[in-house]
Order: structure tokens, then sequence, then C-alpha cells
């Protein structure tokens, strides 16, 4: 899972959120699969905002925002798989799913950055 810091934030939400399901909230995981469901949509929203958006630095911001959602539904997927909360047959394929729009999105924020004032492909000069 990448940084340091990452590896050990995520494994401190991953043991409180253990205690607060299998502890005084048990029968709570349905607020991360909520938060999951949340995640998603808002994944979705943006994605469509992006495909609508009428200038280059619009469609930029809605792709950084795919980039934060899909990052967060990663995340209620993972800390509900490692909780045992869904089907490791059911998580496999949402892991996977997300793996692919997280790859796509970082492909898209790739290709919207800026070009050098003075580009040139074959040649040419590139235009903004």
């Amino acid at each position: 899972m990448g940084s340091p810091l990452q590896q050990r934030s995520y494994e401190l939400t991953l043991r409180v959120a253990n205690i607060w399901m299998h502890g005084q909230g048990a029968g709570h995981a349905l607020d991360v699969h909520r938060k999951l469901f949340e995640a998603a949509s808002d994944l979705g929203a943006w994605v469509e905002r992006a495909a609508g958006a009428v200038s280059r630095e619009v469609f930029r911001t809605c792709v950084y925002e795919v980039n934060t959602n899909v990052r967060l539904v990663k995340l209620w997927i993972r800390l509900l798989d490692d909780l045992g909360f869904i089907e490791p047959e059911e998580a496999s394929p949402l892991h996977d799913l997300a793996e692919e729009v997280h790859r796509l999105a970082l492909a898209a924020i790739r290709t919207t950055r800026d070009a050098p004032q003075d580009a040139e492909r074959n040649g040419h000069a590139v235009h903004p």
C-alpha cells in the first residue's frame, strides 16, 4: 500500500474500526458500508462532471476529485474486507475494479498536465 505513513494510518483505522464494530458499535458495519456507498456515488458524480467539463481546468479539477474518491472507495473496501464484513468472493472483484478505475483516473490526470509553452511535436509547435 504506499508510504509508511499510509500503512500505519491504515493500521490505526483498521484497529479502531475493529474495536468499534466488534465492541460498542457492534452491528455498525453498516456505517462503513454507507461510507463506501457515498464515496462510490461521489466518484460517479465527479466522473459525470468531468465528462461535461467546459474547460481543461474544470476537467482537471473533476479528475482530481475522481482520484480522491476512488482512493476512499479502495480504503472502505479494504477495511470491510480486512474486518470480514464482506465476503472474499465479493471483495476481490471490487478491489480489482477499484484499482482499474484508479489507474484510469491517474492516466487522465497525467494527460491534463500543462505542456511546456514551447513544446514541439514532430517538428511543429504544439499550441495549448
